[in-house]
């Protein structure tokens, strides 16, 4: 994975082993902090084995945003298989990720503080590069709430398509998809 730096001094790239207490950190505080939420073993298995879910297999990778001024990682953005966990997520989408040929992009957090800086936009990004580049995935998929603060535009700004409003349902979320093209994102 090549790294990229943009002008304000931040650099994405892969996340090492040597990241994973801060990128814990970030995701706990985001959940915490952004979303009102506390620490649920099931939905956040996840975070509590980074290294399981997003280094050690094949396909699921995970980007990290370091501030170099300040030599700390910011931000985080990963993707895996896109199966969505039952009892959790609407039974048709839980159906329709079980493909193998869907990728869910997830923890896609910014440090407030960081924030406004176009770090999430840039994750994405490169999270999406990667994904073309793989062939892992065929479409990335994810879900936001309504209550993130810019959410919604950010994805539809994106190109994500929206394929489920469940604002009202089990799990408050909206859910995208954004198909990935066979081409590099520069061709």
């Amino acid at each position: 994975m090549t790294t990229h730096t943009d002008p304000d001094g931040v650099v994405i790239r892969a996340l090492t082993e040597a990241d994973i207490p801060a990128a814990q950190a970030i995701m706990m505080r985001s959940v915490i902090e952004d979303f009102g939420d506390s620490y649920d073993p099931v939905v956040h298995a996840d975070v509590d084995d980074i290294a399981g879910w997003y280094i050690e297999p094949e396909g699921p990778f995970m980007l990290v945003a370091e501030d170099t001024a300040i030599g700390e990682v910011i931000a985080t953005c990963g993707i895996r298989a896109g199966a969505l966990k039952e009892g959790l997520s609407p039974r048709h989408l839980v159906d329709r990720y079980r493909d193998g040929r869907t990728g869910q992009l997830v923890r896609v957090y910014v440090l407030k503080e960081h924030r406004r800086r176009h770090i999430a936009r840039a994750l994405v990004q490169a999270v999406i590069d990667r994904a073309r580049q793989e062939f892992y995935y065929d479409t990335i998929a994810l879900h936001t709430y309504p209550h993130s603060p810019g959410a919604l535009p950010f994805w539809q700004s994106l190109g994500c398509e929206l394929v489920e409003d469940d604002v009202d349902g089990i799990t408050k979320a909206v859910f995208f998809e954004l198909p990935l093209d066979r081409q590099p994102a520069d061709a």
